[in-house]
């Protein structure tokens, strides 16, 4: 008897550990938003406008900011641009990899819309080698729902900088994607089962 017992927990355990697997598998996961931190309307802005706009931002949330300085700036027009649309987790990122800013910007165009700023900024928190951000955190600036392509505005960005702040780099923040947490759940009902089933023979 003990012996069937055994090999149907080993079976249950498996199976569970299994199902997990499936749908790790077929889960979108969302990345971690990145934290805006502010925002401008600065119009046709060089470089220099834009990170004395962060230092003051910066400066504003009591922040030493005497250390930051530009590290990367790309156009949309560029050919290594590579900006992806998650249309179920209705936010946006830019890969930087193997970049990690502790800062970043992002600037659009905004003719024909009611956009009180064109500049959003922002402290990489989660996934360093991506710039993450939300169309409401741009005034909806980059689209709406993205499932379609018909309210996707992406157009509208004009480039992104990152920046590093040597002498006050932002919290780096771990969430564990939604898959290994799948996982680990999974496991510890498997485990806790067995352990049920061992006490009762």
């Amino acid at each position: 008897m003990k012996k069937i017992h055994s090999t149907l927990r080993t079976l249950l355990s498996t199976s569970v550990f299994a199902l997990a697997l499936s749908l790790a598998s077929t889960q979108v996961s969302a990345y971690v938003l990145d934290t805006k931190i502010g925002e401008a309307n600065l119009g046709n802005s060089g470089d220099a406008t834009e990170l004395n706009t962060l230092k003051d931002i910066l400066t504003g949330l009591g922040e030493d900011s005497s250390g930051l300085s530009l590290d990367f700036k790309l156009d949309q027009e560029d050919a290594s641009f590579n900006i992806t649309a998650d249309s179920v987790a209705g936010q946006w990122y830019i890969d930087v990899a193997p970049k990690e800013p502790g800062y970043f910007l992002l600037k659009f165009g905004t003719g024909g819309t009611n956009a009180s700023a064109d500049t959003f900024f922002f402290a990489n928190i989660g996934e360093l080698s991506k710039l993450v951000f939300s169309n409401a955190q741009v005034q909806f600036l980059s689209g709406g729902d993205c499932s379609n392509n018909n309210n996707c505005n992406i157009g509208r960005l004009s480039h992104y900088s990152i920046f590093n702040d040597s002498n006050n780099p932002p919290p780096v923040v771990r969430v564990p994607e939604p898959a290994s947490l799948l996982l680990l759940g999974a496991g510890l009902i498997g485990l806790g089962f067995a352990r049920r089933k061992t006490k009762h023979n």
